[in-house]
């Protein structure tokens, strides 16, 4: 049986069934590839297909949906050692941040040239591992604190409606009202071995192998996704009311100047204390105690060649 030259896999229920609209057309590019569209029916689904069409040698997966569609193709592409097929990605989700970091094309057709034709870059992935060794490895960002609250409840069942930047917004809002913060305790090394550890109350940690998450916050402006280091955002023991604030400005990078934000940078890291919530890519992933590391220039996804980051939501 001949190996597909692309297997393209499509989450139908991402970006409020935007990607699932494009399935025609996109069966009919990925004939004219040489290769064919997968529509996922369930949780998991997404990794298992690319999993195994790495396994039969395919050269080329591409991930339409948001970020945590392109999250399970990560793991399944990353399952097994090289040689991996690329990861392409179609933005259609409600977040797609890996992309704004990447610079890809909001549009679906251009989107597509690029996973089908773009120039490869190599870019590190991060691997979380849990207090009971679950592991699961993501490209764009994590945090636990208050952000991994937002997460959690915008994954429950009744939640479907807050999807887009406007829900995650709402969600914030509503989670703000009930949060306090935490005491964690950060440990971490950076690119040189240097080793650091800080115990605070914090709001928030993230850390962040692109620059932006929760749809569109430029969390971290100075990362870089082959660095070989994440960006840590630690945001201190700041009032809920101080947090509203300071809301507005994340959007643009403002809050790296504020006296209770740490921009830190790390290779490896990680966090206990509290029992915290916990997400990656904005899926929810338990709670703390957790450990980070970097695995550096580990998957490869065709781009436009450039390295800045695609401002258009």
């Amino acid at each position: 049986m001949p190996v597909d030259n692309v297997l393209i896999v499509v989450n139908p229920v991402a970006g409020g069934r935007r990607a699932a609209r494009l399935v025609p057309w996109l069966t009919q590019a990925a004939a004219t590839a040489g290769g064919r569209v997968a529509v996922t029916t369930a949780a998991g689904e997404a990794h298992e297909l690319a999993e195994a069409a790495a396994a039969v040698g395919c050269p080329r997966v591409v991930a339409v949906g948001g970020d945590g569609t392109v999250q399970e193709v990560l793991n399944g592409l990353t399952a097994r050692d090289a040689p991996r097929p690329l990861l392409g990605i179609l933005p259609a989700g409600s977040g797609n941040d890996l992309a704004r970091t990447l610079g890809l094309p909001a549009d679906p057709r251009a989107a597509l040239h690029v996973a089908l034709c773009g120039e490869p870059r190599l870019i590190d992935v991060a691997e979380a591992i849990d207090g009971s060794g679950r592991r699961r490895r993501f490209a764009s960002a994590g945090g636990t604190g208050f952000d991994g609250q937002v997460a959690h409840a915008m994954a429950g069942p009744r939640a479907l409606w807050r999807r887009g930047r406007a829900g995650y917004l709402l969600s914030t809002l509503i989670e703000l009202g009930r949060y306090r913060n935490v005491r964690v305790e950060l440990a971490w090394q950076d690119g040189s071995g240097t080793e650091a550890r800080i115990e605070l109350a914090a709001l928030m940690v993230a850390f962040a192998n692109g620059q932006f998450y929760g749809g569109g916050m430029h969390i971290a402006p100075a990362a870089s996704t082959d660095d070989g280091s994440l960006d840590l955002c630690v945001v201190g023991d700041i009032s809920r009311l101080e947090a509203l604030r300071q809301l507005p400005g994340i959007y643009r990078g403002a809050h790296v100047g504020h006296v209770a934000v740490q921009m830190l940078r790390a290779s490896s890291l990680s966090i206990d204390g509290e029992a915290a919530p916990v997400h990656l890519d904005g899926e929810p992933f338990g709670h703390l105690p957790l450990r980070v590391e970097v695995l550096p220039r580990a998957i490869g996804v065709p781009t436009t060649g450039g390295r800045g980051a695609r401002t258009e939501s």
